[in-house]
């Protein structure tokens, strides 16, 4: 009978820096989905475009924190990473709503 490998065992700082880089990553994830979306719309509805920009712009900063959030050596140092990212997504987020409303306005003009 074959004996299991057990995982090494982490620290808890070790398992709250992977636990940030982790919610960094998501929040690129999630900005990388607005700027996809907004940049659809803007395209189709040719309105828009400089909020579209904005919401694209938030994502390479949220990518940049995600990046920056590997990078760390200790979990307040990710924490902080994933924090920006988080607030680059809330920038993506009020970018996206003024899309919106942008797209809403034309196309209730050309109606």
């Amino acid at each position: 009978m074959r004996r299991r490998r057990r995982p090494p065992k982490i620290s808890e700082a070790e398992a709250s820096r992977l636990a940030a880089i982790a919610d960094a990553h998501a929040a690129s994830e999630t900005a990388s989905r607005l700027a996809r979306e907004c940049a659809n719309w803007a395209l189709q509805s040719h309105a828009g475009e400089d909020d579209a920009v904005e919401v694209v712009r938030a994502a390479f900063r949220a990518r940049q924190a995600a990046a920056e959030a590997e990078r760390a050596t200790t979990p307040d140092a990710a924490w902080e990473a994933a924090r920006l990212a988080w607030a680059a997504v809330s920038s993506a987020q009020e970018s996206d709503t003024r899309l919106n409303a942008e797209i809403v306005k034309h196309l209730l003009d050309a109606a």
